[in-house]
């Protein structure tokens, strides 16, 4: 029974392995333990059915919480308000067939938990470890009850981002029928302690490990963390495939691959994002050699059969413009990436990328202003988000991005401005979501609001529905928190233009705004933008060469060395480009919007 089984509960995404417990495997494995990975979450899909999945995992605001929620009621149901909570969720609703399916869907619950004993063969394992981020926390409780319950002599760990710090300590000291829970990373901490308790030895000075000591939830120190990445293995994703397989809705799933190529976050090593709460403990920067990375995509697409590949990383590392991209380039391993990347690209960079097989980013622009850019310290300007979004359209870059608004020391100008700037930009790619910011766990608005003017903080009111803890201990294992302004600003107030014109943005579709080289010395603008009528310009000769130029933000000082002349002619076709919105001006930097067109 010297064997350990990792578990993958609802709820998260059915087309994507779990990449933290696929690289504890072959870390086990290396140490001479017998390691399986199962999914219950597409065990789940399968019983509840694949629209009430996608309902809860992909549709519903995670400020429902209503994956944990379905299963906080088989778990604690005599001790938590389900009328209030029904009636919130009917209320918000639209569509009555999604709250029945959801309260069917709920019914599945325990037939679910108890199937998993049996399909998941719990007694042939001394070790059931859960791996829990966001909506994981209820499901993994529930089935580590109903594991402890039957099988006491099992041993139950908990790891993962829900683990962090003061939650997984909460999660520890709250919930008897965990044995461990392993905080921060596990790469080295898990596998020792999978020996020691198979061994018999004691844990108490394996770091980032809680363990009870005269009933006291202990933690020994840090965990070690992985230095070098390249030492750690390729992840096996062999049994989320085999799983797939085997399912009866896998079919209709579309898998891909996740890689992990650096951790950590070299920007906010330097200037921590005022509302990001990821990488609380493991802010420091590491990354894989670009080598290691190129070998790892082609064993993976070999192995898997699979070109798409999503990078976990939360920043691409900033020499992978200079060694991985110019590698992918010139070996072209036939493989599409997904990255999240710092938004101060320049156009070579974003050519790069396109190149190399990144077509697919998440730059966090987040905002078309640059006093709130500056607020958040993203260290970049609104006309370099904007220059962005223009270069991944010319290169087929697909991008996602979403506007938050809340932020201390935001006035209604800044989005006055964001408003007339929208207009400007309708033919580039909309903000996924609008959005007010949220309070999250480790950010620096949570670790110190005051200094930032956020007063009253509490965790959602959500988690008092799932958890059934006094306030303070709900307030340990939260992640999300609520917060009010200490000068009693309501942002809602200031962003009616701006919500307006990203709604009409997102509905109506943009338009289109390219150029189009004729004859030297011509270039033929096409303007359809929505709000205007249907327009054409020609530019030709210094004209055409200045509107080029511009491609990329641009001085003025920059301008009058490129036409060599300080006369008022350049003054007055820059003046002409902006009234016709045809360029934007940020200070003294100009830039070009029309696109190439294809």
């Amino acid at each position: 029974m010297d064997r350990v089984l990792l578990l993958n509960m609802p709820f998260v995404s059915l087309g994507r392995p779990a990449i933290g417990i696929s690289l504890l495997k072959p870390r086990l494995k290396q140490e001479g333990i017998q390691c399986d990975v199962a999914y219950p979450n597409l065990f789940f899909a399968e019983c509840a059915g694949l629209r009430a999945y996608s309902l809860i995992n992909d549709q519903m605001s995670p400020a429902f919480f209503v994956g944990d929620w379905l299963f906080a009621q088989h778990l604690f149901a005599d001790r938590l308000d389900c009328e209030t909570y029904v009636a919130t969720l009917r209320a918000h609703l639209k569509d009555p067939g999604e709250f029945e399916l959801l309260m069917q869907t709920r019914e599945q619950v325990p037939a679910f938990l108890d199937a998993c004993l049996e399909k998941f063969r719990i007694a042939d394992y001394g070790i059931i470890g859960f791996t829990t981020t966001f909506e994981q926390n209820l499901a993994s409780l529930a089935l580590a009850r109903r594991i402890k319950t039957q099988y006491p002599e099992k041993t139950i760990v908990f790891g993962g981002t829900n683990c962090e710090g003061v939650m997984g300590l909460e999660l520890h000291r709250s919930f008897p029928w965990i044995d461990y829970v392993c905080s921060g990373e596990s790469d080295y901490t898990f596998p020792r302690l999978v020996k020691a308790v198979f061994s018999g030895q004691p844990v108490l000075e394996i770091g980032g490990v809680l363990h009870r000591q005269g009933g006291v939830s202990v933690l020994a120190g840090p965990p070690d963390q992985a230095h070098e990445m390249d030492r750690l293995p390729d992840p096996d994703f062999d049994d989320y495939f085999a799983a797939l397989a085997r399912s009866v809705i896998g079919s209709e799933i579309s898998p891909a691959l996740l890689i992990e190529t650096a951790r950590g976050c070299w920007w906010g090593a330097k200037s921590h994002c005022t509302f990001c709460g990821l990488n609380g403990a493991t802010m420091t920067f590491r990354a894989k050699s670009a080598p290691r990375v190129l070998a790892e995509l082609e064993r993976q697409k070999q192995r898997y059969g699979i070109n798409r590949f999503l990078a976990v990383d939360n920043i691409m590392a900033h020499n992978y413009f200079k060694d991985l991209l110019p590698l992918l380039k010139e070996r072209r391993p036939g493989v599409s990436l997904f990255y999240e990347i710092k938004a101060n690209l320049n156009r070579r960079q974003v050519e790069l990328l396109s190149d190399a097989g990144v077509k697919a980013i998440q730059p966090g622009i987040e905002s078309l202003s640059t006093h709130v850019l500056h607020l958040m310290n993203k260290g970049v300007t609104a006309i370099q988000n904007i220059q962005l979004l223009k270069w991944c359209r010319e290169f087929g870059v697909d991008l996602a991005w979403n506007l938050l608004y809340g932020f201390p020391g935001e006035t209604p100008e800044d989005y006055q401005e964001t408003a007339r700037t929208i207009e400007a930009v309708y033919h580039l790619k909309p903000p996924g979501a609008v959005s007010v910011i949220r309070l999250d766990r480790f950010s620096p608005y949570f670790n110190s609001p005051e200094s930032y003017g956020l007063v009253n903080i509490r965790p959602f009111d959500i988690y008092r529905y799932i958890y059934p803890l006094p306030p303070e201990r709900i307030a340990n294992v939260a992640y999300f928190f609520q917060y009010d302004y200490g000068d009693g600003r309501r942002p809602d107030s200031y962003m009616r233009e701006t919500l307006e014109r990203v709604k009409a943005w997102k509905e109506n579709g943009g338009g289109d705004l390219t150029k189009r080289y004729g004859a030297d010395p011509e270039m033929l603008i096409t303007d359809t933008r929505p709000g205007r009528p249907p327009l054409q310009y020609a530019l030709n000769g210094i004209q055409r060469q200045v509107y080029d130029y511009c491609q990329e933000a641009r001085s003025r000082a920059s301008l009058e060395s490129f036409v060599g002349m300080q006369n008022g002619w350049l003054d007055a076709f820059l003046e002409q480009m902006l009234a016709w919105q045809l360029m934007i001006r940020e200070g003294n930097q100009h830039l070009s919007l029309a696109v190439t067109a294809s």
